[in-house]
């Protein structure tokens, strides 16, 4: 067969996860932006890879394949498999030749090819693990993707399966349409993985480094049959991070990154709370929303409590053995449940699998001491008065310094459960001690019983909820103790909790007094970069004065969050001081954190001669980076009074979008042009200065003649789509 692929010759789709359907992407090809690399490279989930090569793009559909690239001999390739034959093929011109030999799914199939340079870490067990970045990152590719050789023997071992492939790369690339993908034995990674030495001590991938790996085993060696089923993808991949977390760093590592997902999909159950399996819906892109990803990685949290670790990884290894190179669906899963534990999970997966919704309890608390009794009644309550959870549950029970756990189990809408005292001593009860199941359980203590959960008790979550309970009752001598004691917990995760609680807290000045001094102490030595950062910003919305000096010595810091943290709590305190700061770095190559807080600051002036600064940077940025520019750079067009840094503000975003090739950004960054006459009409209405409605005016018109501009050299008909719809 003959074919020639024309990837943008249709409209593409795309969704909130993955933001276009071309399937192949040509990166900056012709050199039109200077300084960005030439690639080219390939994106198959959902059902892309039919818009590039022939095939039946269906997630249970399997081959092999032989793939022959012929590129320019400076460029380098990469795809599934192995590299069987390398060759000159004309003038600078070389034939690569992979070949994958085991089937694997249509998705997952790819190639890339770019002036990427090949970094080789460690093997494992004799196979080639590897990592493809831009020459500028080579020096930082293992620390990018640091700990991936260990990763793949823990999940070998956690699975009872040994990583099925004959090798594993990771490449990144320019202009993503996603965050990262799971191709079989070589993933690929956004730009936001390109992260110097500084950026790495702030915030590392790892999460996304595991997620992508553990899918090599539940996405890749086993497929989710259909994407109805998608949860025995993306579940496990999302509960493989917190494994990960837990293998590595700790049991408290992991809550904390469960408390995260748990809270990211409570947030989305409010508008859609959907079935883990669903059968019915209007596009498959749906699917991969925080059902499938944080709810179905919490269930299997939930189901691993309840088995046991030992029990749960004999299931993973069942499930991948007994599908291994074929696709299943979750009622593989529970076979495999199943199998591995003697009993019959059908309760279980019709309740958390085929069922929408989580379950809310309010509970409360009767102390009765003439039977020497805690009275614990509960209710079931949410959106569906007729549905009754069955939960099983550890409740924990503290008695002075004691913790004992004990089972317990809710079936009932309302149900009232005894728990005795110990001799004359009142148990603090704690109802869901390991924080297992994904739901909402509301109740309420008195402050001294939330100390004694804070102190007793060391599991992350329980921590956390005794700190937000303690800042309920903020003047309580026991709430204040549960605070202080928080921000020198050995649990940094506790610690810039507490932080964030200090920084909203209502009535500030209860808490300047008690805590600035020590607020300044973890600001200058915490020995975690994103608590020190959460100081600084506590110390921000205080306006506190005082630790000015420690401001001004933290923005030199080696980390870039705790610098613009610095930065931004100097911008509260002495606004000329942080412009001048600000001003006099922006032209350094800063990054994240710092980055922003320079923008930020130098935004808000709107200052003529600091749109050279916004100009030099523009070519040097790009991904995430190039929208926060954007809205930077929006906000000083709007502050300036200057119309010659206005129009050329004006014209910088509008190339800015011209040159974006990624549809959903380019949109992000036109809509700040199209949507600045709005803007400017509602200003005039309510401007009462006569100078200022003239200059509004003029902006005005300026400002409408880039919105066609931007219009008009929009070719993707979902923005036009937009534009048009927010036409007033």
């Amino acid at each position: 067969m003959r074919y020639t692929a024309k990837p943008y010759a249709s409209p593409t789709g795309g969704s909130a996860a993955i933001k276009d359907d071309r399937g192949l992407y040509f990166i900056n090809t012709d050199g039109k932006v200077a300084g960005k690399p030439r690639q080219i490279w390939t994106q198959g989930e959902t059902q892309a890879n039919s818009h590039w090569m022939p095939t039946v793009d269906q997630p249970n559909e399997r081959f092999t394949m032989r793939l022959e690239l012929t590129v320019p001999d400076s460029f380098v390739t990469l795809s599934n498999g192995s590299l069987e034959l390398t060759q000159k093929a004309g003038n600078k011109l070389r034939r690569d030749v992979w070949v994958m030999n085991k089937p694997i799914q249509t998705y997952a199939y790819m190639f890339a090819v770019g002036d990427f340079v090949r970094v080789e870490d460690s093997s494992w067990r004799n196979r080639e693990i590897s990592y493809y970045t831009e020459p500028a990152y080579a020096p930082y590719a293992t620390g990018m993707f640091r700990h991936t050789p260990e990763m793949v023997e823990y999940f070998s071992r956690v699975t009872g399966v040994p990583y099925p492939w004959n090798k594993y790369s990771q490449i990144v690339v320019r202009d993503y349409v996603s965050g990262a993908m799971e191709n079989t034995t070589a993933s690929l990674f956004g730009e936001f993985m390109n992260q110097n030495f500084r950026e790495l001590a702030d915030k590392n991938n790892e999460d996304v480094v595991s997620h992508e790996l553990f899918h090599q085993w539940f996405g890749d060696y086993v497929t989710a049959e259909s994407w109805s089923n998608l949860t025995v993808n993306e579940s496990f991949a999302n509960f493989g991070e917190q494994l990960w977390r837990e293998f590595k760093y700790g049991r408290a590592s992991a809550d904390e990154l469960a408390f995260d997902d748990l809270s990211r999909y409570i947030g989305q159950a409010a508008y859609n709370d959907d079935p883990l399996v669903r059968f019915h819906y209007h596009n498959r892109e749906v699917m991969f929303d925080r059902i499938s990803y944080q709810k179905g990685g919490a269930i299997l949290r939930y189901m691993r409590g309840l088995m046991g670790e030992k029990a749960f990884s004999r299931a993973m290894q069942i499930y991948l053995t007994k599908n291994a190179l074929q696709s299943a669906e979750a009622h593989n899963w529970r076979m495999a449940v199943e199998e591995a534990t003697g009993q019959d999970w059908t309760l279980f997966f019709n309740q958390w699998y085929f069922r929408g919704g989580h379950p809310e309890l309010n509970l409360s608390y009767n102390y009765d001491d003439s039977s020497r009794e805690l009275k614990v009644s509960v209710v079931q309550t949410g959106t569906d008065s007729l549905y009754r959870y069955h939960l099983p549950l550890q409740a924990g029970l503290i008695y002075g310094s004691k913790l004992e756990v004990a089972d317990w189990k809710i079936t009932k809408k309302k149900e009232v459960f005894s728990f005795p005292y110990n001799g004359d001593t009142r148990p603090v009860f704690i109802p869901d001690f390991h924080a297992w199941p994904p739901g909402v359980i509301k109740e309420k203590k008195v402050s001294s019983d939330w100390l004694a959960q804070f102190k007793v008790s060391n599991l992350f979550m329980n921590k956390r909820r005794a700190i937000t309970g303690a800042f309920l009752t903020p003047g309580d001598a026991a709430s204040r103790e549960v605070i202080h004691a928080a921000l020198r917990d050995s649990l940094d995760g506790i610690r810039s909790y507490t932080l964030s609680l200090l920084q909203r807290a209502a009535d500030k000045n209860k808490f300047h007094e008690a805590f600035r001094d020590e607020l300044i102490m973890i600001a200058m030595h915490d020995g975690k970069n994103k608590v020190r950062a959460a100081a600084f910003d506590v110390l921000g919305a205080w306006k506190t004065s005082s630790a000015k000096d420690e401001m001004l010595k933290a923005i030199n810091d080696s980390s870039y969050m705790v610098a613009g943290a610095a930065l931004n709590a100097l911008d509260r305190v002495s606004k000329d001081t942080a412009y001048t700061i600000a001003r006099s770095i922006a032209r350094n190559d800063n990054k994240a954190h710092l980055e922003a807080a320079v923008w930020k600051i130098i935004s808000a002036r709107g200052e003529a001669a600091d749109f050279d600064i916004f100009s030099q940077k523009s070519s040097k940025v790009y991904g995430q980076r190039k929208i926060s520019f954007a809205q930077s750079l929006n906000s000083y067009l709007l502050a300036s009074s200057d119309m010659e840094g206005y129009r050329k503000s004006l014209e910088l975003l509008t190339e800015l979008a011209a040159n974006e090739s990624i549809s959903s950004y380019r949109y992000n960054i036109g809509s700040k042009v199209a949507g600045l006459p709005a803007y400017l009409r509602e200003q005039i209405k309510s401007a009462t200065d006569s100078d200022k409605k003239a200059l509004l005016g003029e902006k005005l018109k300026l400002a409408e003649q880039y919105r066609q501009t931007v219009i008009s050299q929009e070719t993707d008909p979902e923005n036009l789509g937009k534009y048009n719809k927010n036409r007033k």
